[in-house]
């Protein structure tokens, strides 16, 4: 596995050239002219440069984004792993004011605080014109742990693997023929402890930080299920969401047919 690094700060010629000078590409370069705008580079832990180019960031006041890239052997021995979209496009309607909680899950143990605590109870409504691409794979905006497929995509890789679907229907209740989303209706808690997350201030509850390096924690009880969902909640600010995870056949079909639109984040093994 490689951790990554993905850093923005305040660009200044002399910043771009002292990230230079360590090996690492930065985007406006020093030899680009610049004036209040965002630079951006890349390192890898443990690479040379890195950790010079990390205290850098650290004394500009910029940010870093660290995530972990796996490689197909890891992902293919791992027996289960999240499914994380990558590809977003659209909003769940409606949209005005947020209106598709109320017509879309049961919200009465819903926390507007963190977000977390909502339960599906209805299909999804969207406008028609999602832009799909080349992608298997779609998320909305605003929802991480609501996965949408072509349906004749779904058929022909998922379907057979026992993984059902809700209906997806169009911003007048009609069912549209074309998409599905896959439905992960079971909740299984990881092995995580307590103690590594963030309690809401108003409902009391414990949420994550979604993962950055390393594996995720396996689920506890070695589950058959094609797909599931985590007992915890991931997330930050005002939205939260569950890991939405499969089995290793599952990971298997979606690696041997290519499927695009998605990022297969591997569990550890188990305790």
């Amino acid at each position: 596995m490689k951790i990554k690094y993905r850093y923005a700060f305040s660009w200044s010629a002399n910043k771009a050239s002292a990230l230079e000078q360590l090996g690492i590409v930065v985007n406006p370069s020093s030899s680009m002219d610049g004036t209040d705008c965002i630079a951006v580079a890349h390192s890898i832990e443990g690479s040379p440069g890195w950790a010079e180019a990390s205290s850098l960031i650290r004394q500009w006041g910029g940010s870093t984004r660290i995530t972990t890239d796996f490689s197909d052997a890891e992902i293919s021995a791992a027996d289960y792993c999240e499914l994380q979209v990558t590809h977003a496009n659209g909003y769940p309607q409606p949209e005005d004011d947020f209106g598709f909680l109320t017509q879309t899950y049961d919200t009465s143990n819903y926390c507007d605080e963190c977000g977390a605590w909502a339960v599906q109870n209805a299909p999804f409504r969207v406008r028609k014109s999602l832009k799909w691409g080349r992608n298997a794979f779609l998320k909305l905006f605003w929802v991480e742990d609501a996965i949408f497929m072509h349906r004749e995509v779904w058929q022909a890789h998922l379907a057979p693997l026992s993984i059902e679907t809700w209906p997806v229907e169009d911003a007048k209740g009609n069912v549209l023929d074309h998409i599905v989303q896959l439905r992960a209706d079971t909740s299984v808690a990881l092995q995580m402890e307590e103690g590594l997350g963030t309690r809401c201030p108003k409902c009391g509850r414990v949420r994550y930080m979604g993962p950055e390096r390393g594996f995720l924690p396996a689920p506890v009880g070695n589950p058959d299920l094609p797909i599931f969902r985590s007992e915890q909640f991931f997330g930050a600010g005002h939205q939260s969401s569950n890991a939405i995870l499969i089995r290793r056949d599952v990971v298997a079909v979606i690696q041997s047919a290519k499927l695009r639109g998605a990022k297969l984040w591997p569990c550890a093994a188990p305790e």
